[in-house]
């Protein structure tokens, strides 16, 4: 897969690509939550603005109640970040939605790359859990069960769906989740929200 602009045969970084919005979306759902809650102009949706922002007002977010979850998406993202970075050592190839039930993570084919040495076989992992991957072999059968699924029903929403959804400011957001004790659980570092407990607390 190349890039359309005018450095043709330049590999795109899928990956990378994917964990930079990953890194705008949290970036901007904080800086939501300081300006809403602090009373204050957010930046520009601009990572480096946003990452300057956070920053600036790092003393009065350690002492926020939702203080871990931000750094539990930091810490995901820059692990990430570092993974994606080396573009030298995997190919990455988005497929689609995991399979297994309950699963909310993304399929990746990747193809492993070693400098003077043949690619090694690739596989398809899941995003979410290292337990739900495919090897090239089961490649056939992992397509035709991804077209024979159908997701009736969304079981997890993210800080954007929600806002978007809800109509609820970000910062707003962060505060019910701790006050409702929703649960939470991360996928490439974001944090998704149960559509039950949000229905119950927000109505539908």
């Amino acid at each position: 897969m190349t890039s359309s602009n005018s450095h043709q045969g330049m590999p795109f970084n899928t990956a990378a690509a994917e964990v930079r919005s990953s890194i705008m979306t949290v970036l901007a759902s904080w800086a939501g939550l300081i300006a809403e809650e602090r009373g204050v102009e957010a930046p520009q949706r601009h990572i480096v603005g946003l990452a300057r922002f956070l920053h600036e007002n790092v003393p009065w977010l350690s002492g926020h109640s939702a203080a871990h979850d931000l750094i539990d998406e930091l810490t995901t993202l820059m692990r990430l970040a570092r993974r994606a970075s080396d573009s030298r050592s995997v190919r990455v190839i988005p497929v689609g939605s995991c399979v297994r039930a309950g699963c909310t993570g993304r399929l990746r084919a990747v193809v492993k790359v070693v400098p003077g040495a043949q690619p090694k076989p690739s596989e398809i992992r899941c995003s979410a859990d290292r337990a739900h991957w495919w090897a090239a072999g089961e490649w056939a059968a992992l397509s035709a069960r991804m077209q024979t699924l159908r997701d009736h029903r969304r079981t997890w929403y993210s800080v954007a769906d929600i806002e978007v959804l809800w109509k609820i400011p970000s910062g707003s957001i962060y505060r019910l989740a701790s006050q409702y004790q929703w649960r939470r659980r991360k996928v490439s570092g974001r944090v998704f929200y149960h559509a039950e407990d949000l229905h119950s607390a927000l109505g539908s």
